[in-house]
């Protein structure tokens, strides 16, 4: 199985057309990107485990200011819904 930096190195050497890969990868190799779909991922968990000291810390990390840096450093990336409750039963 070829990784994203992989397949990004075969587009830019030339021995490949196009490959699917993040837009990071295609960066770092010099190469255009052009996103194909953009996805959201959502943390399920049970609403006690929300208020556990572990998630609260995971949670405020992704309300930090160096992961939103670190995010736009890669370009594509958006963290800003980041602890959001999109459902509570």
């Amino acid at each position: 199985m070829i990784g994203h930096g992989s397949r990004a190195e075969l587009v830019h050497a030339g021995q490949a057309d196009c490959g699917i890969a993040t837009r990071a990868a295609a960066r770092s190799a010099g190469l255009d990107f052009v996103p194909l779909v953009w996805e959201n991922f959502d943390l399920a968990m049970r609403q006690r485990s929300y208020f556990r000291p572990a998630m609260q810390a995971l949670l405020r990390f992704l309300n930090e200011r160096r992961l939103r840096q670190r995010a736009e450093e890669l370009t594509g990336y958006d963290p800003s819904p980041a602890r959001l409750i999109r459902f509570a039963a």
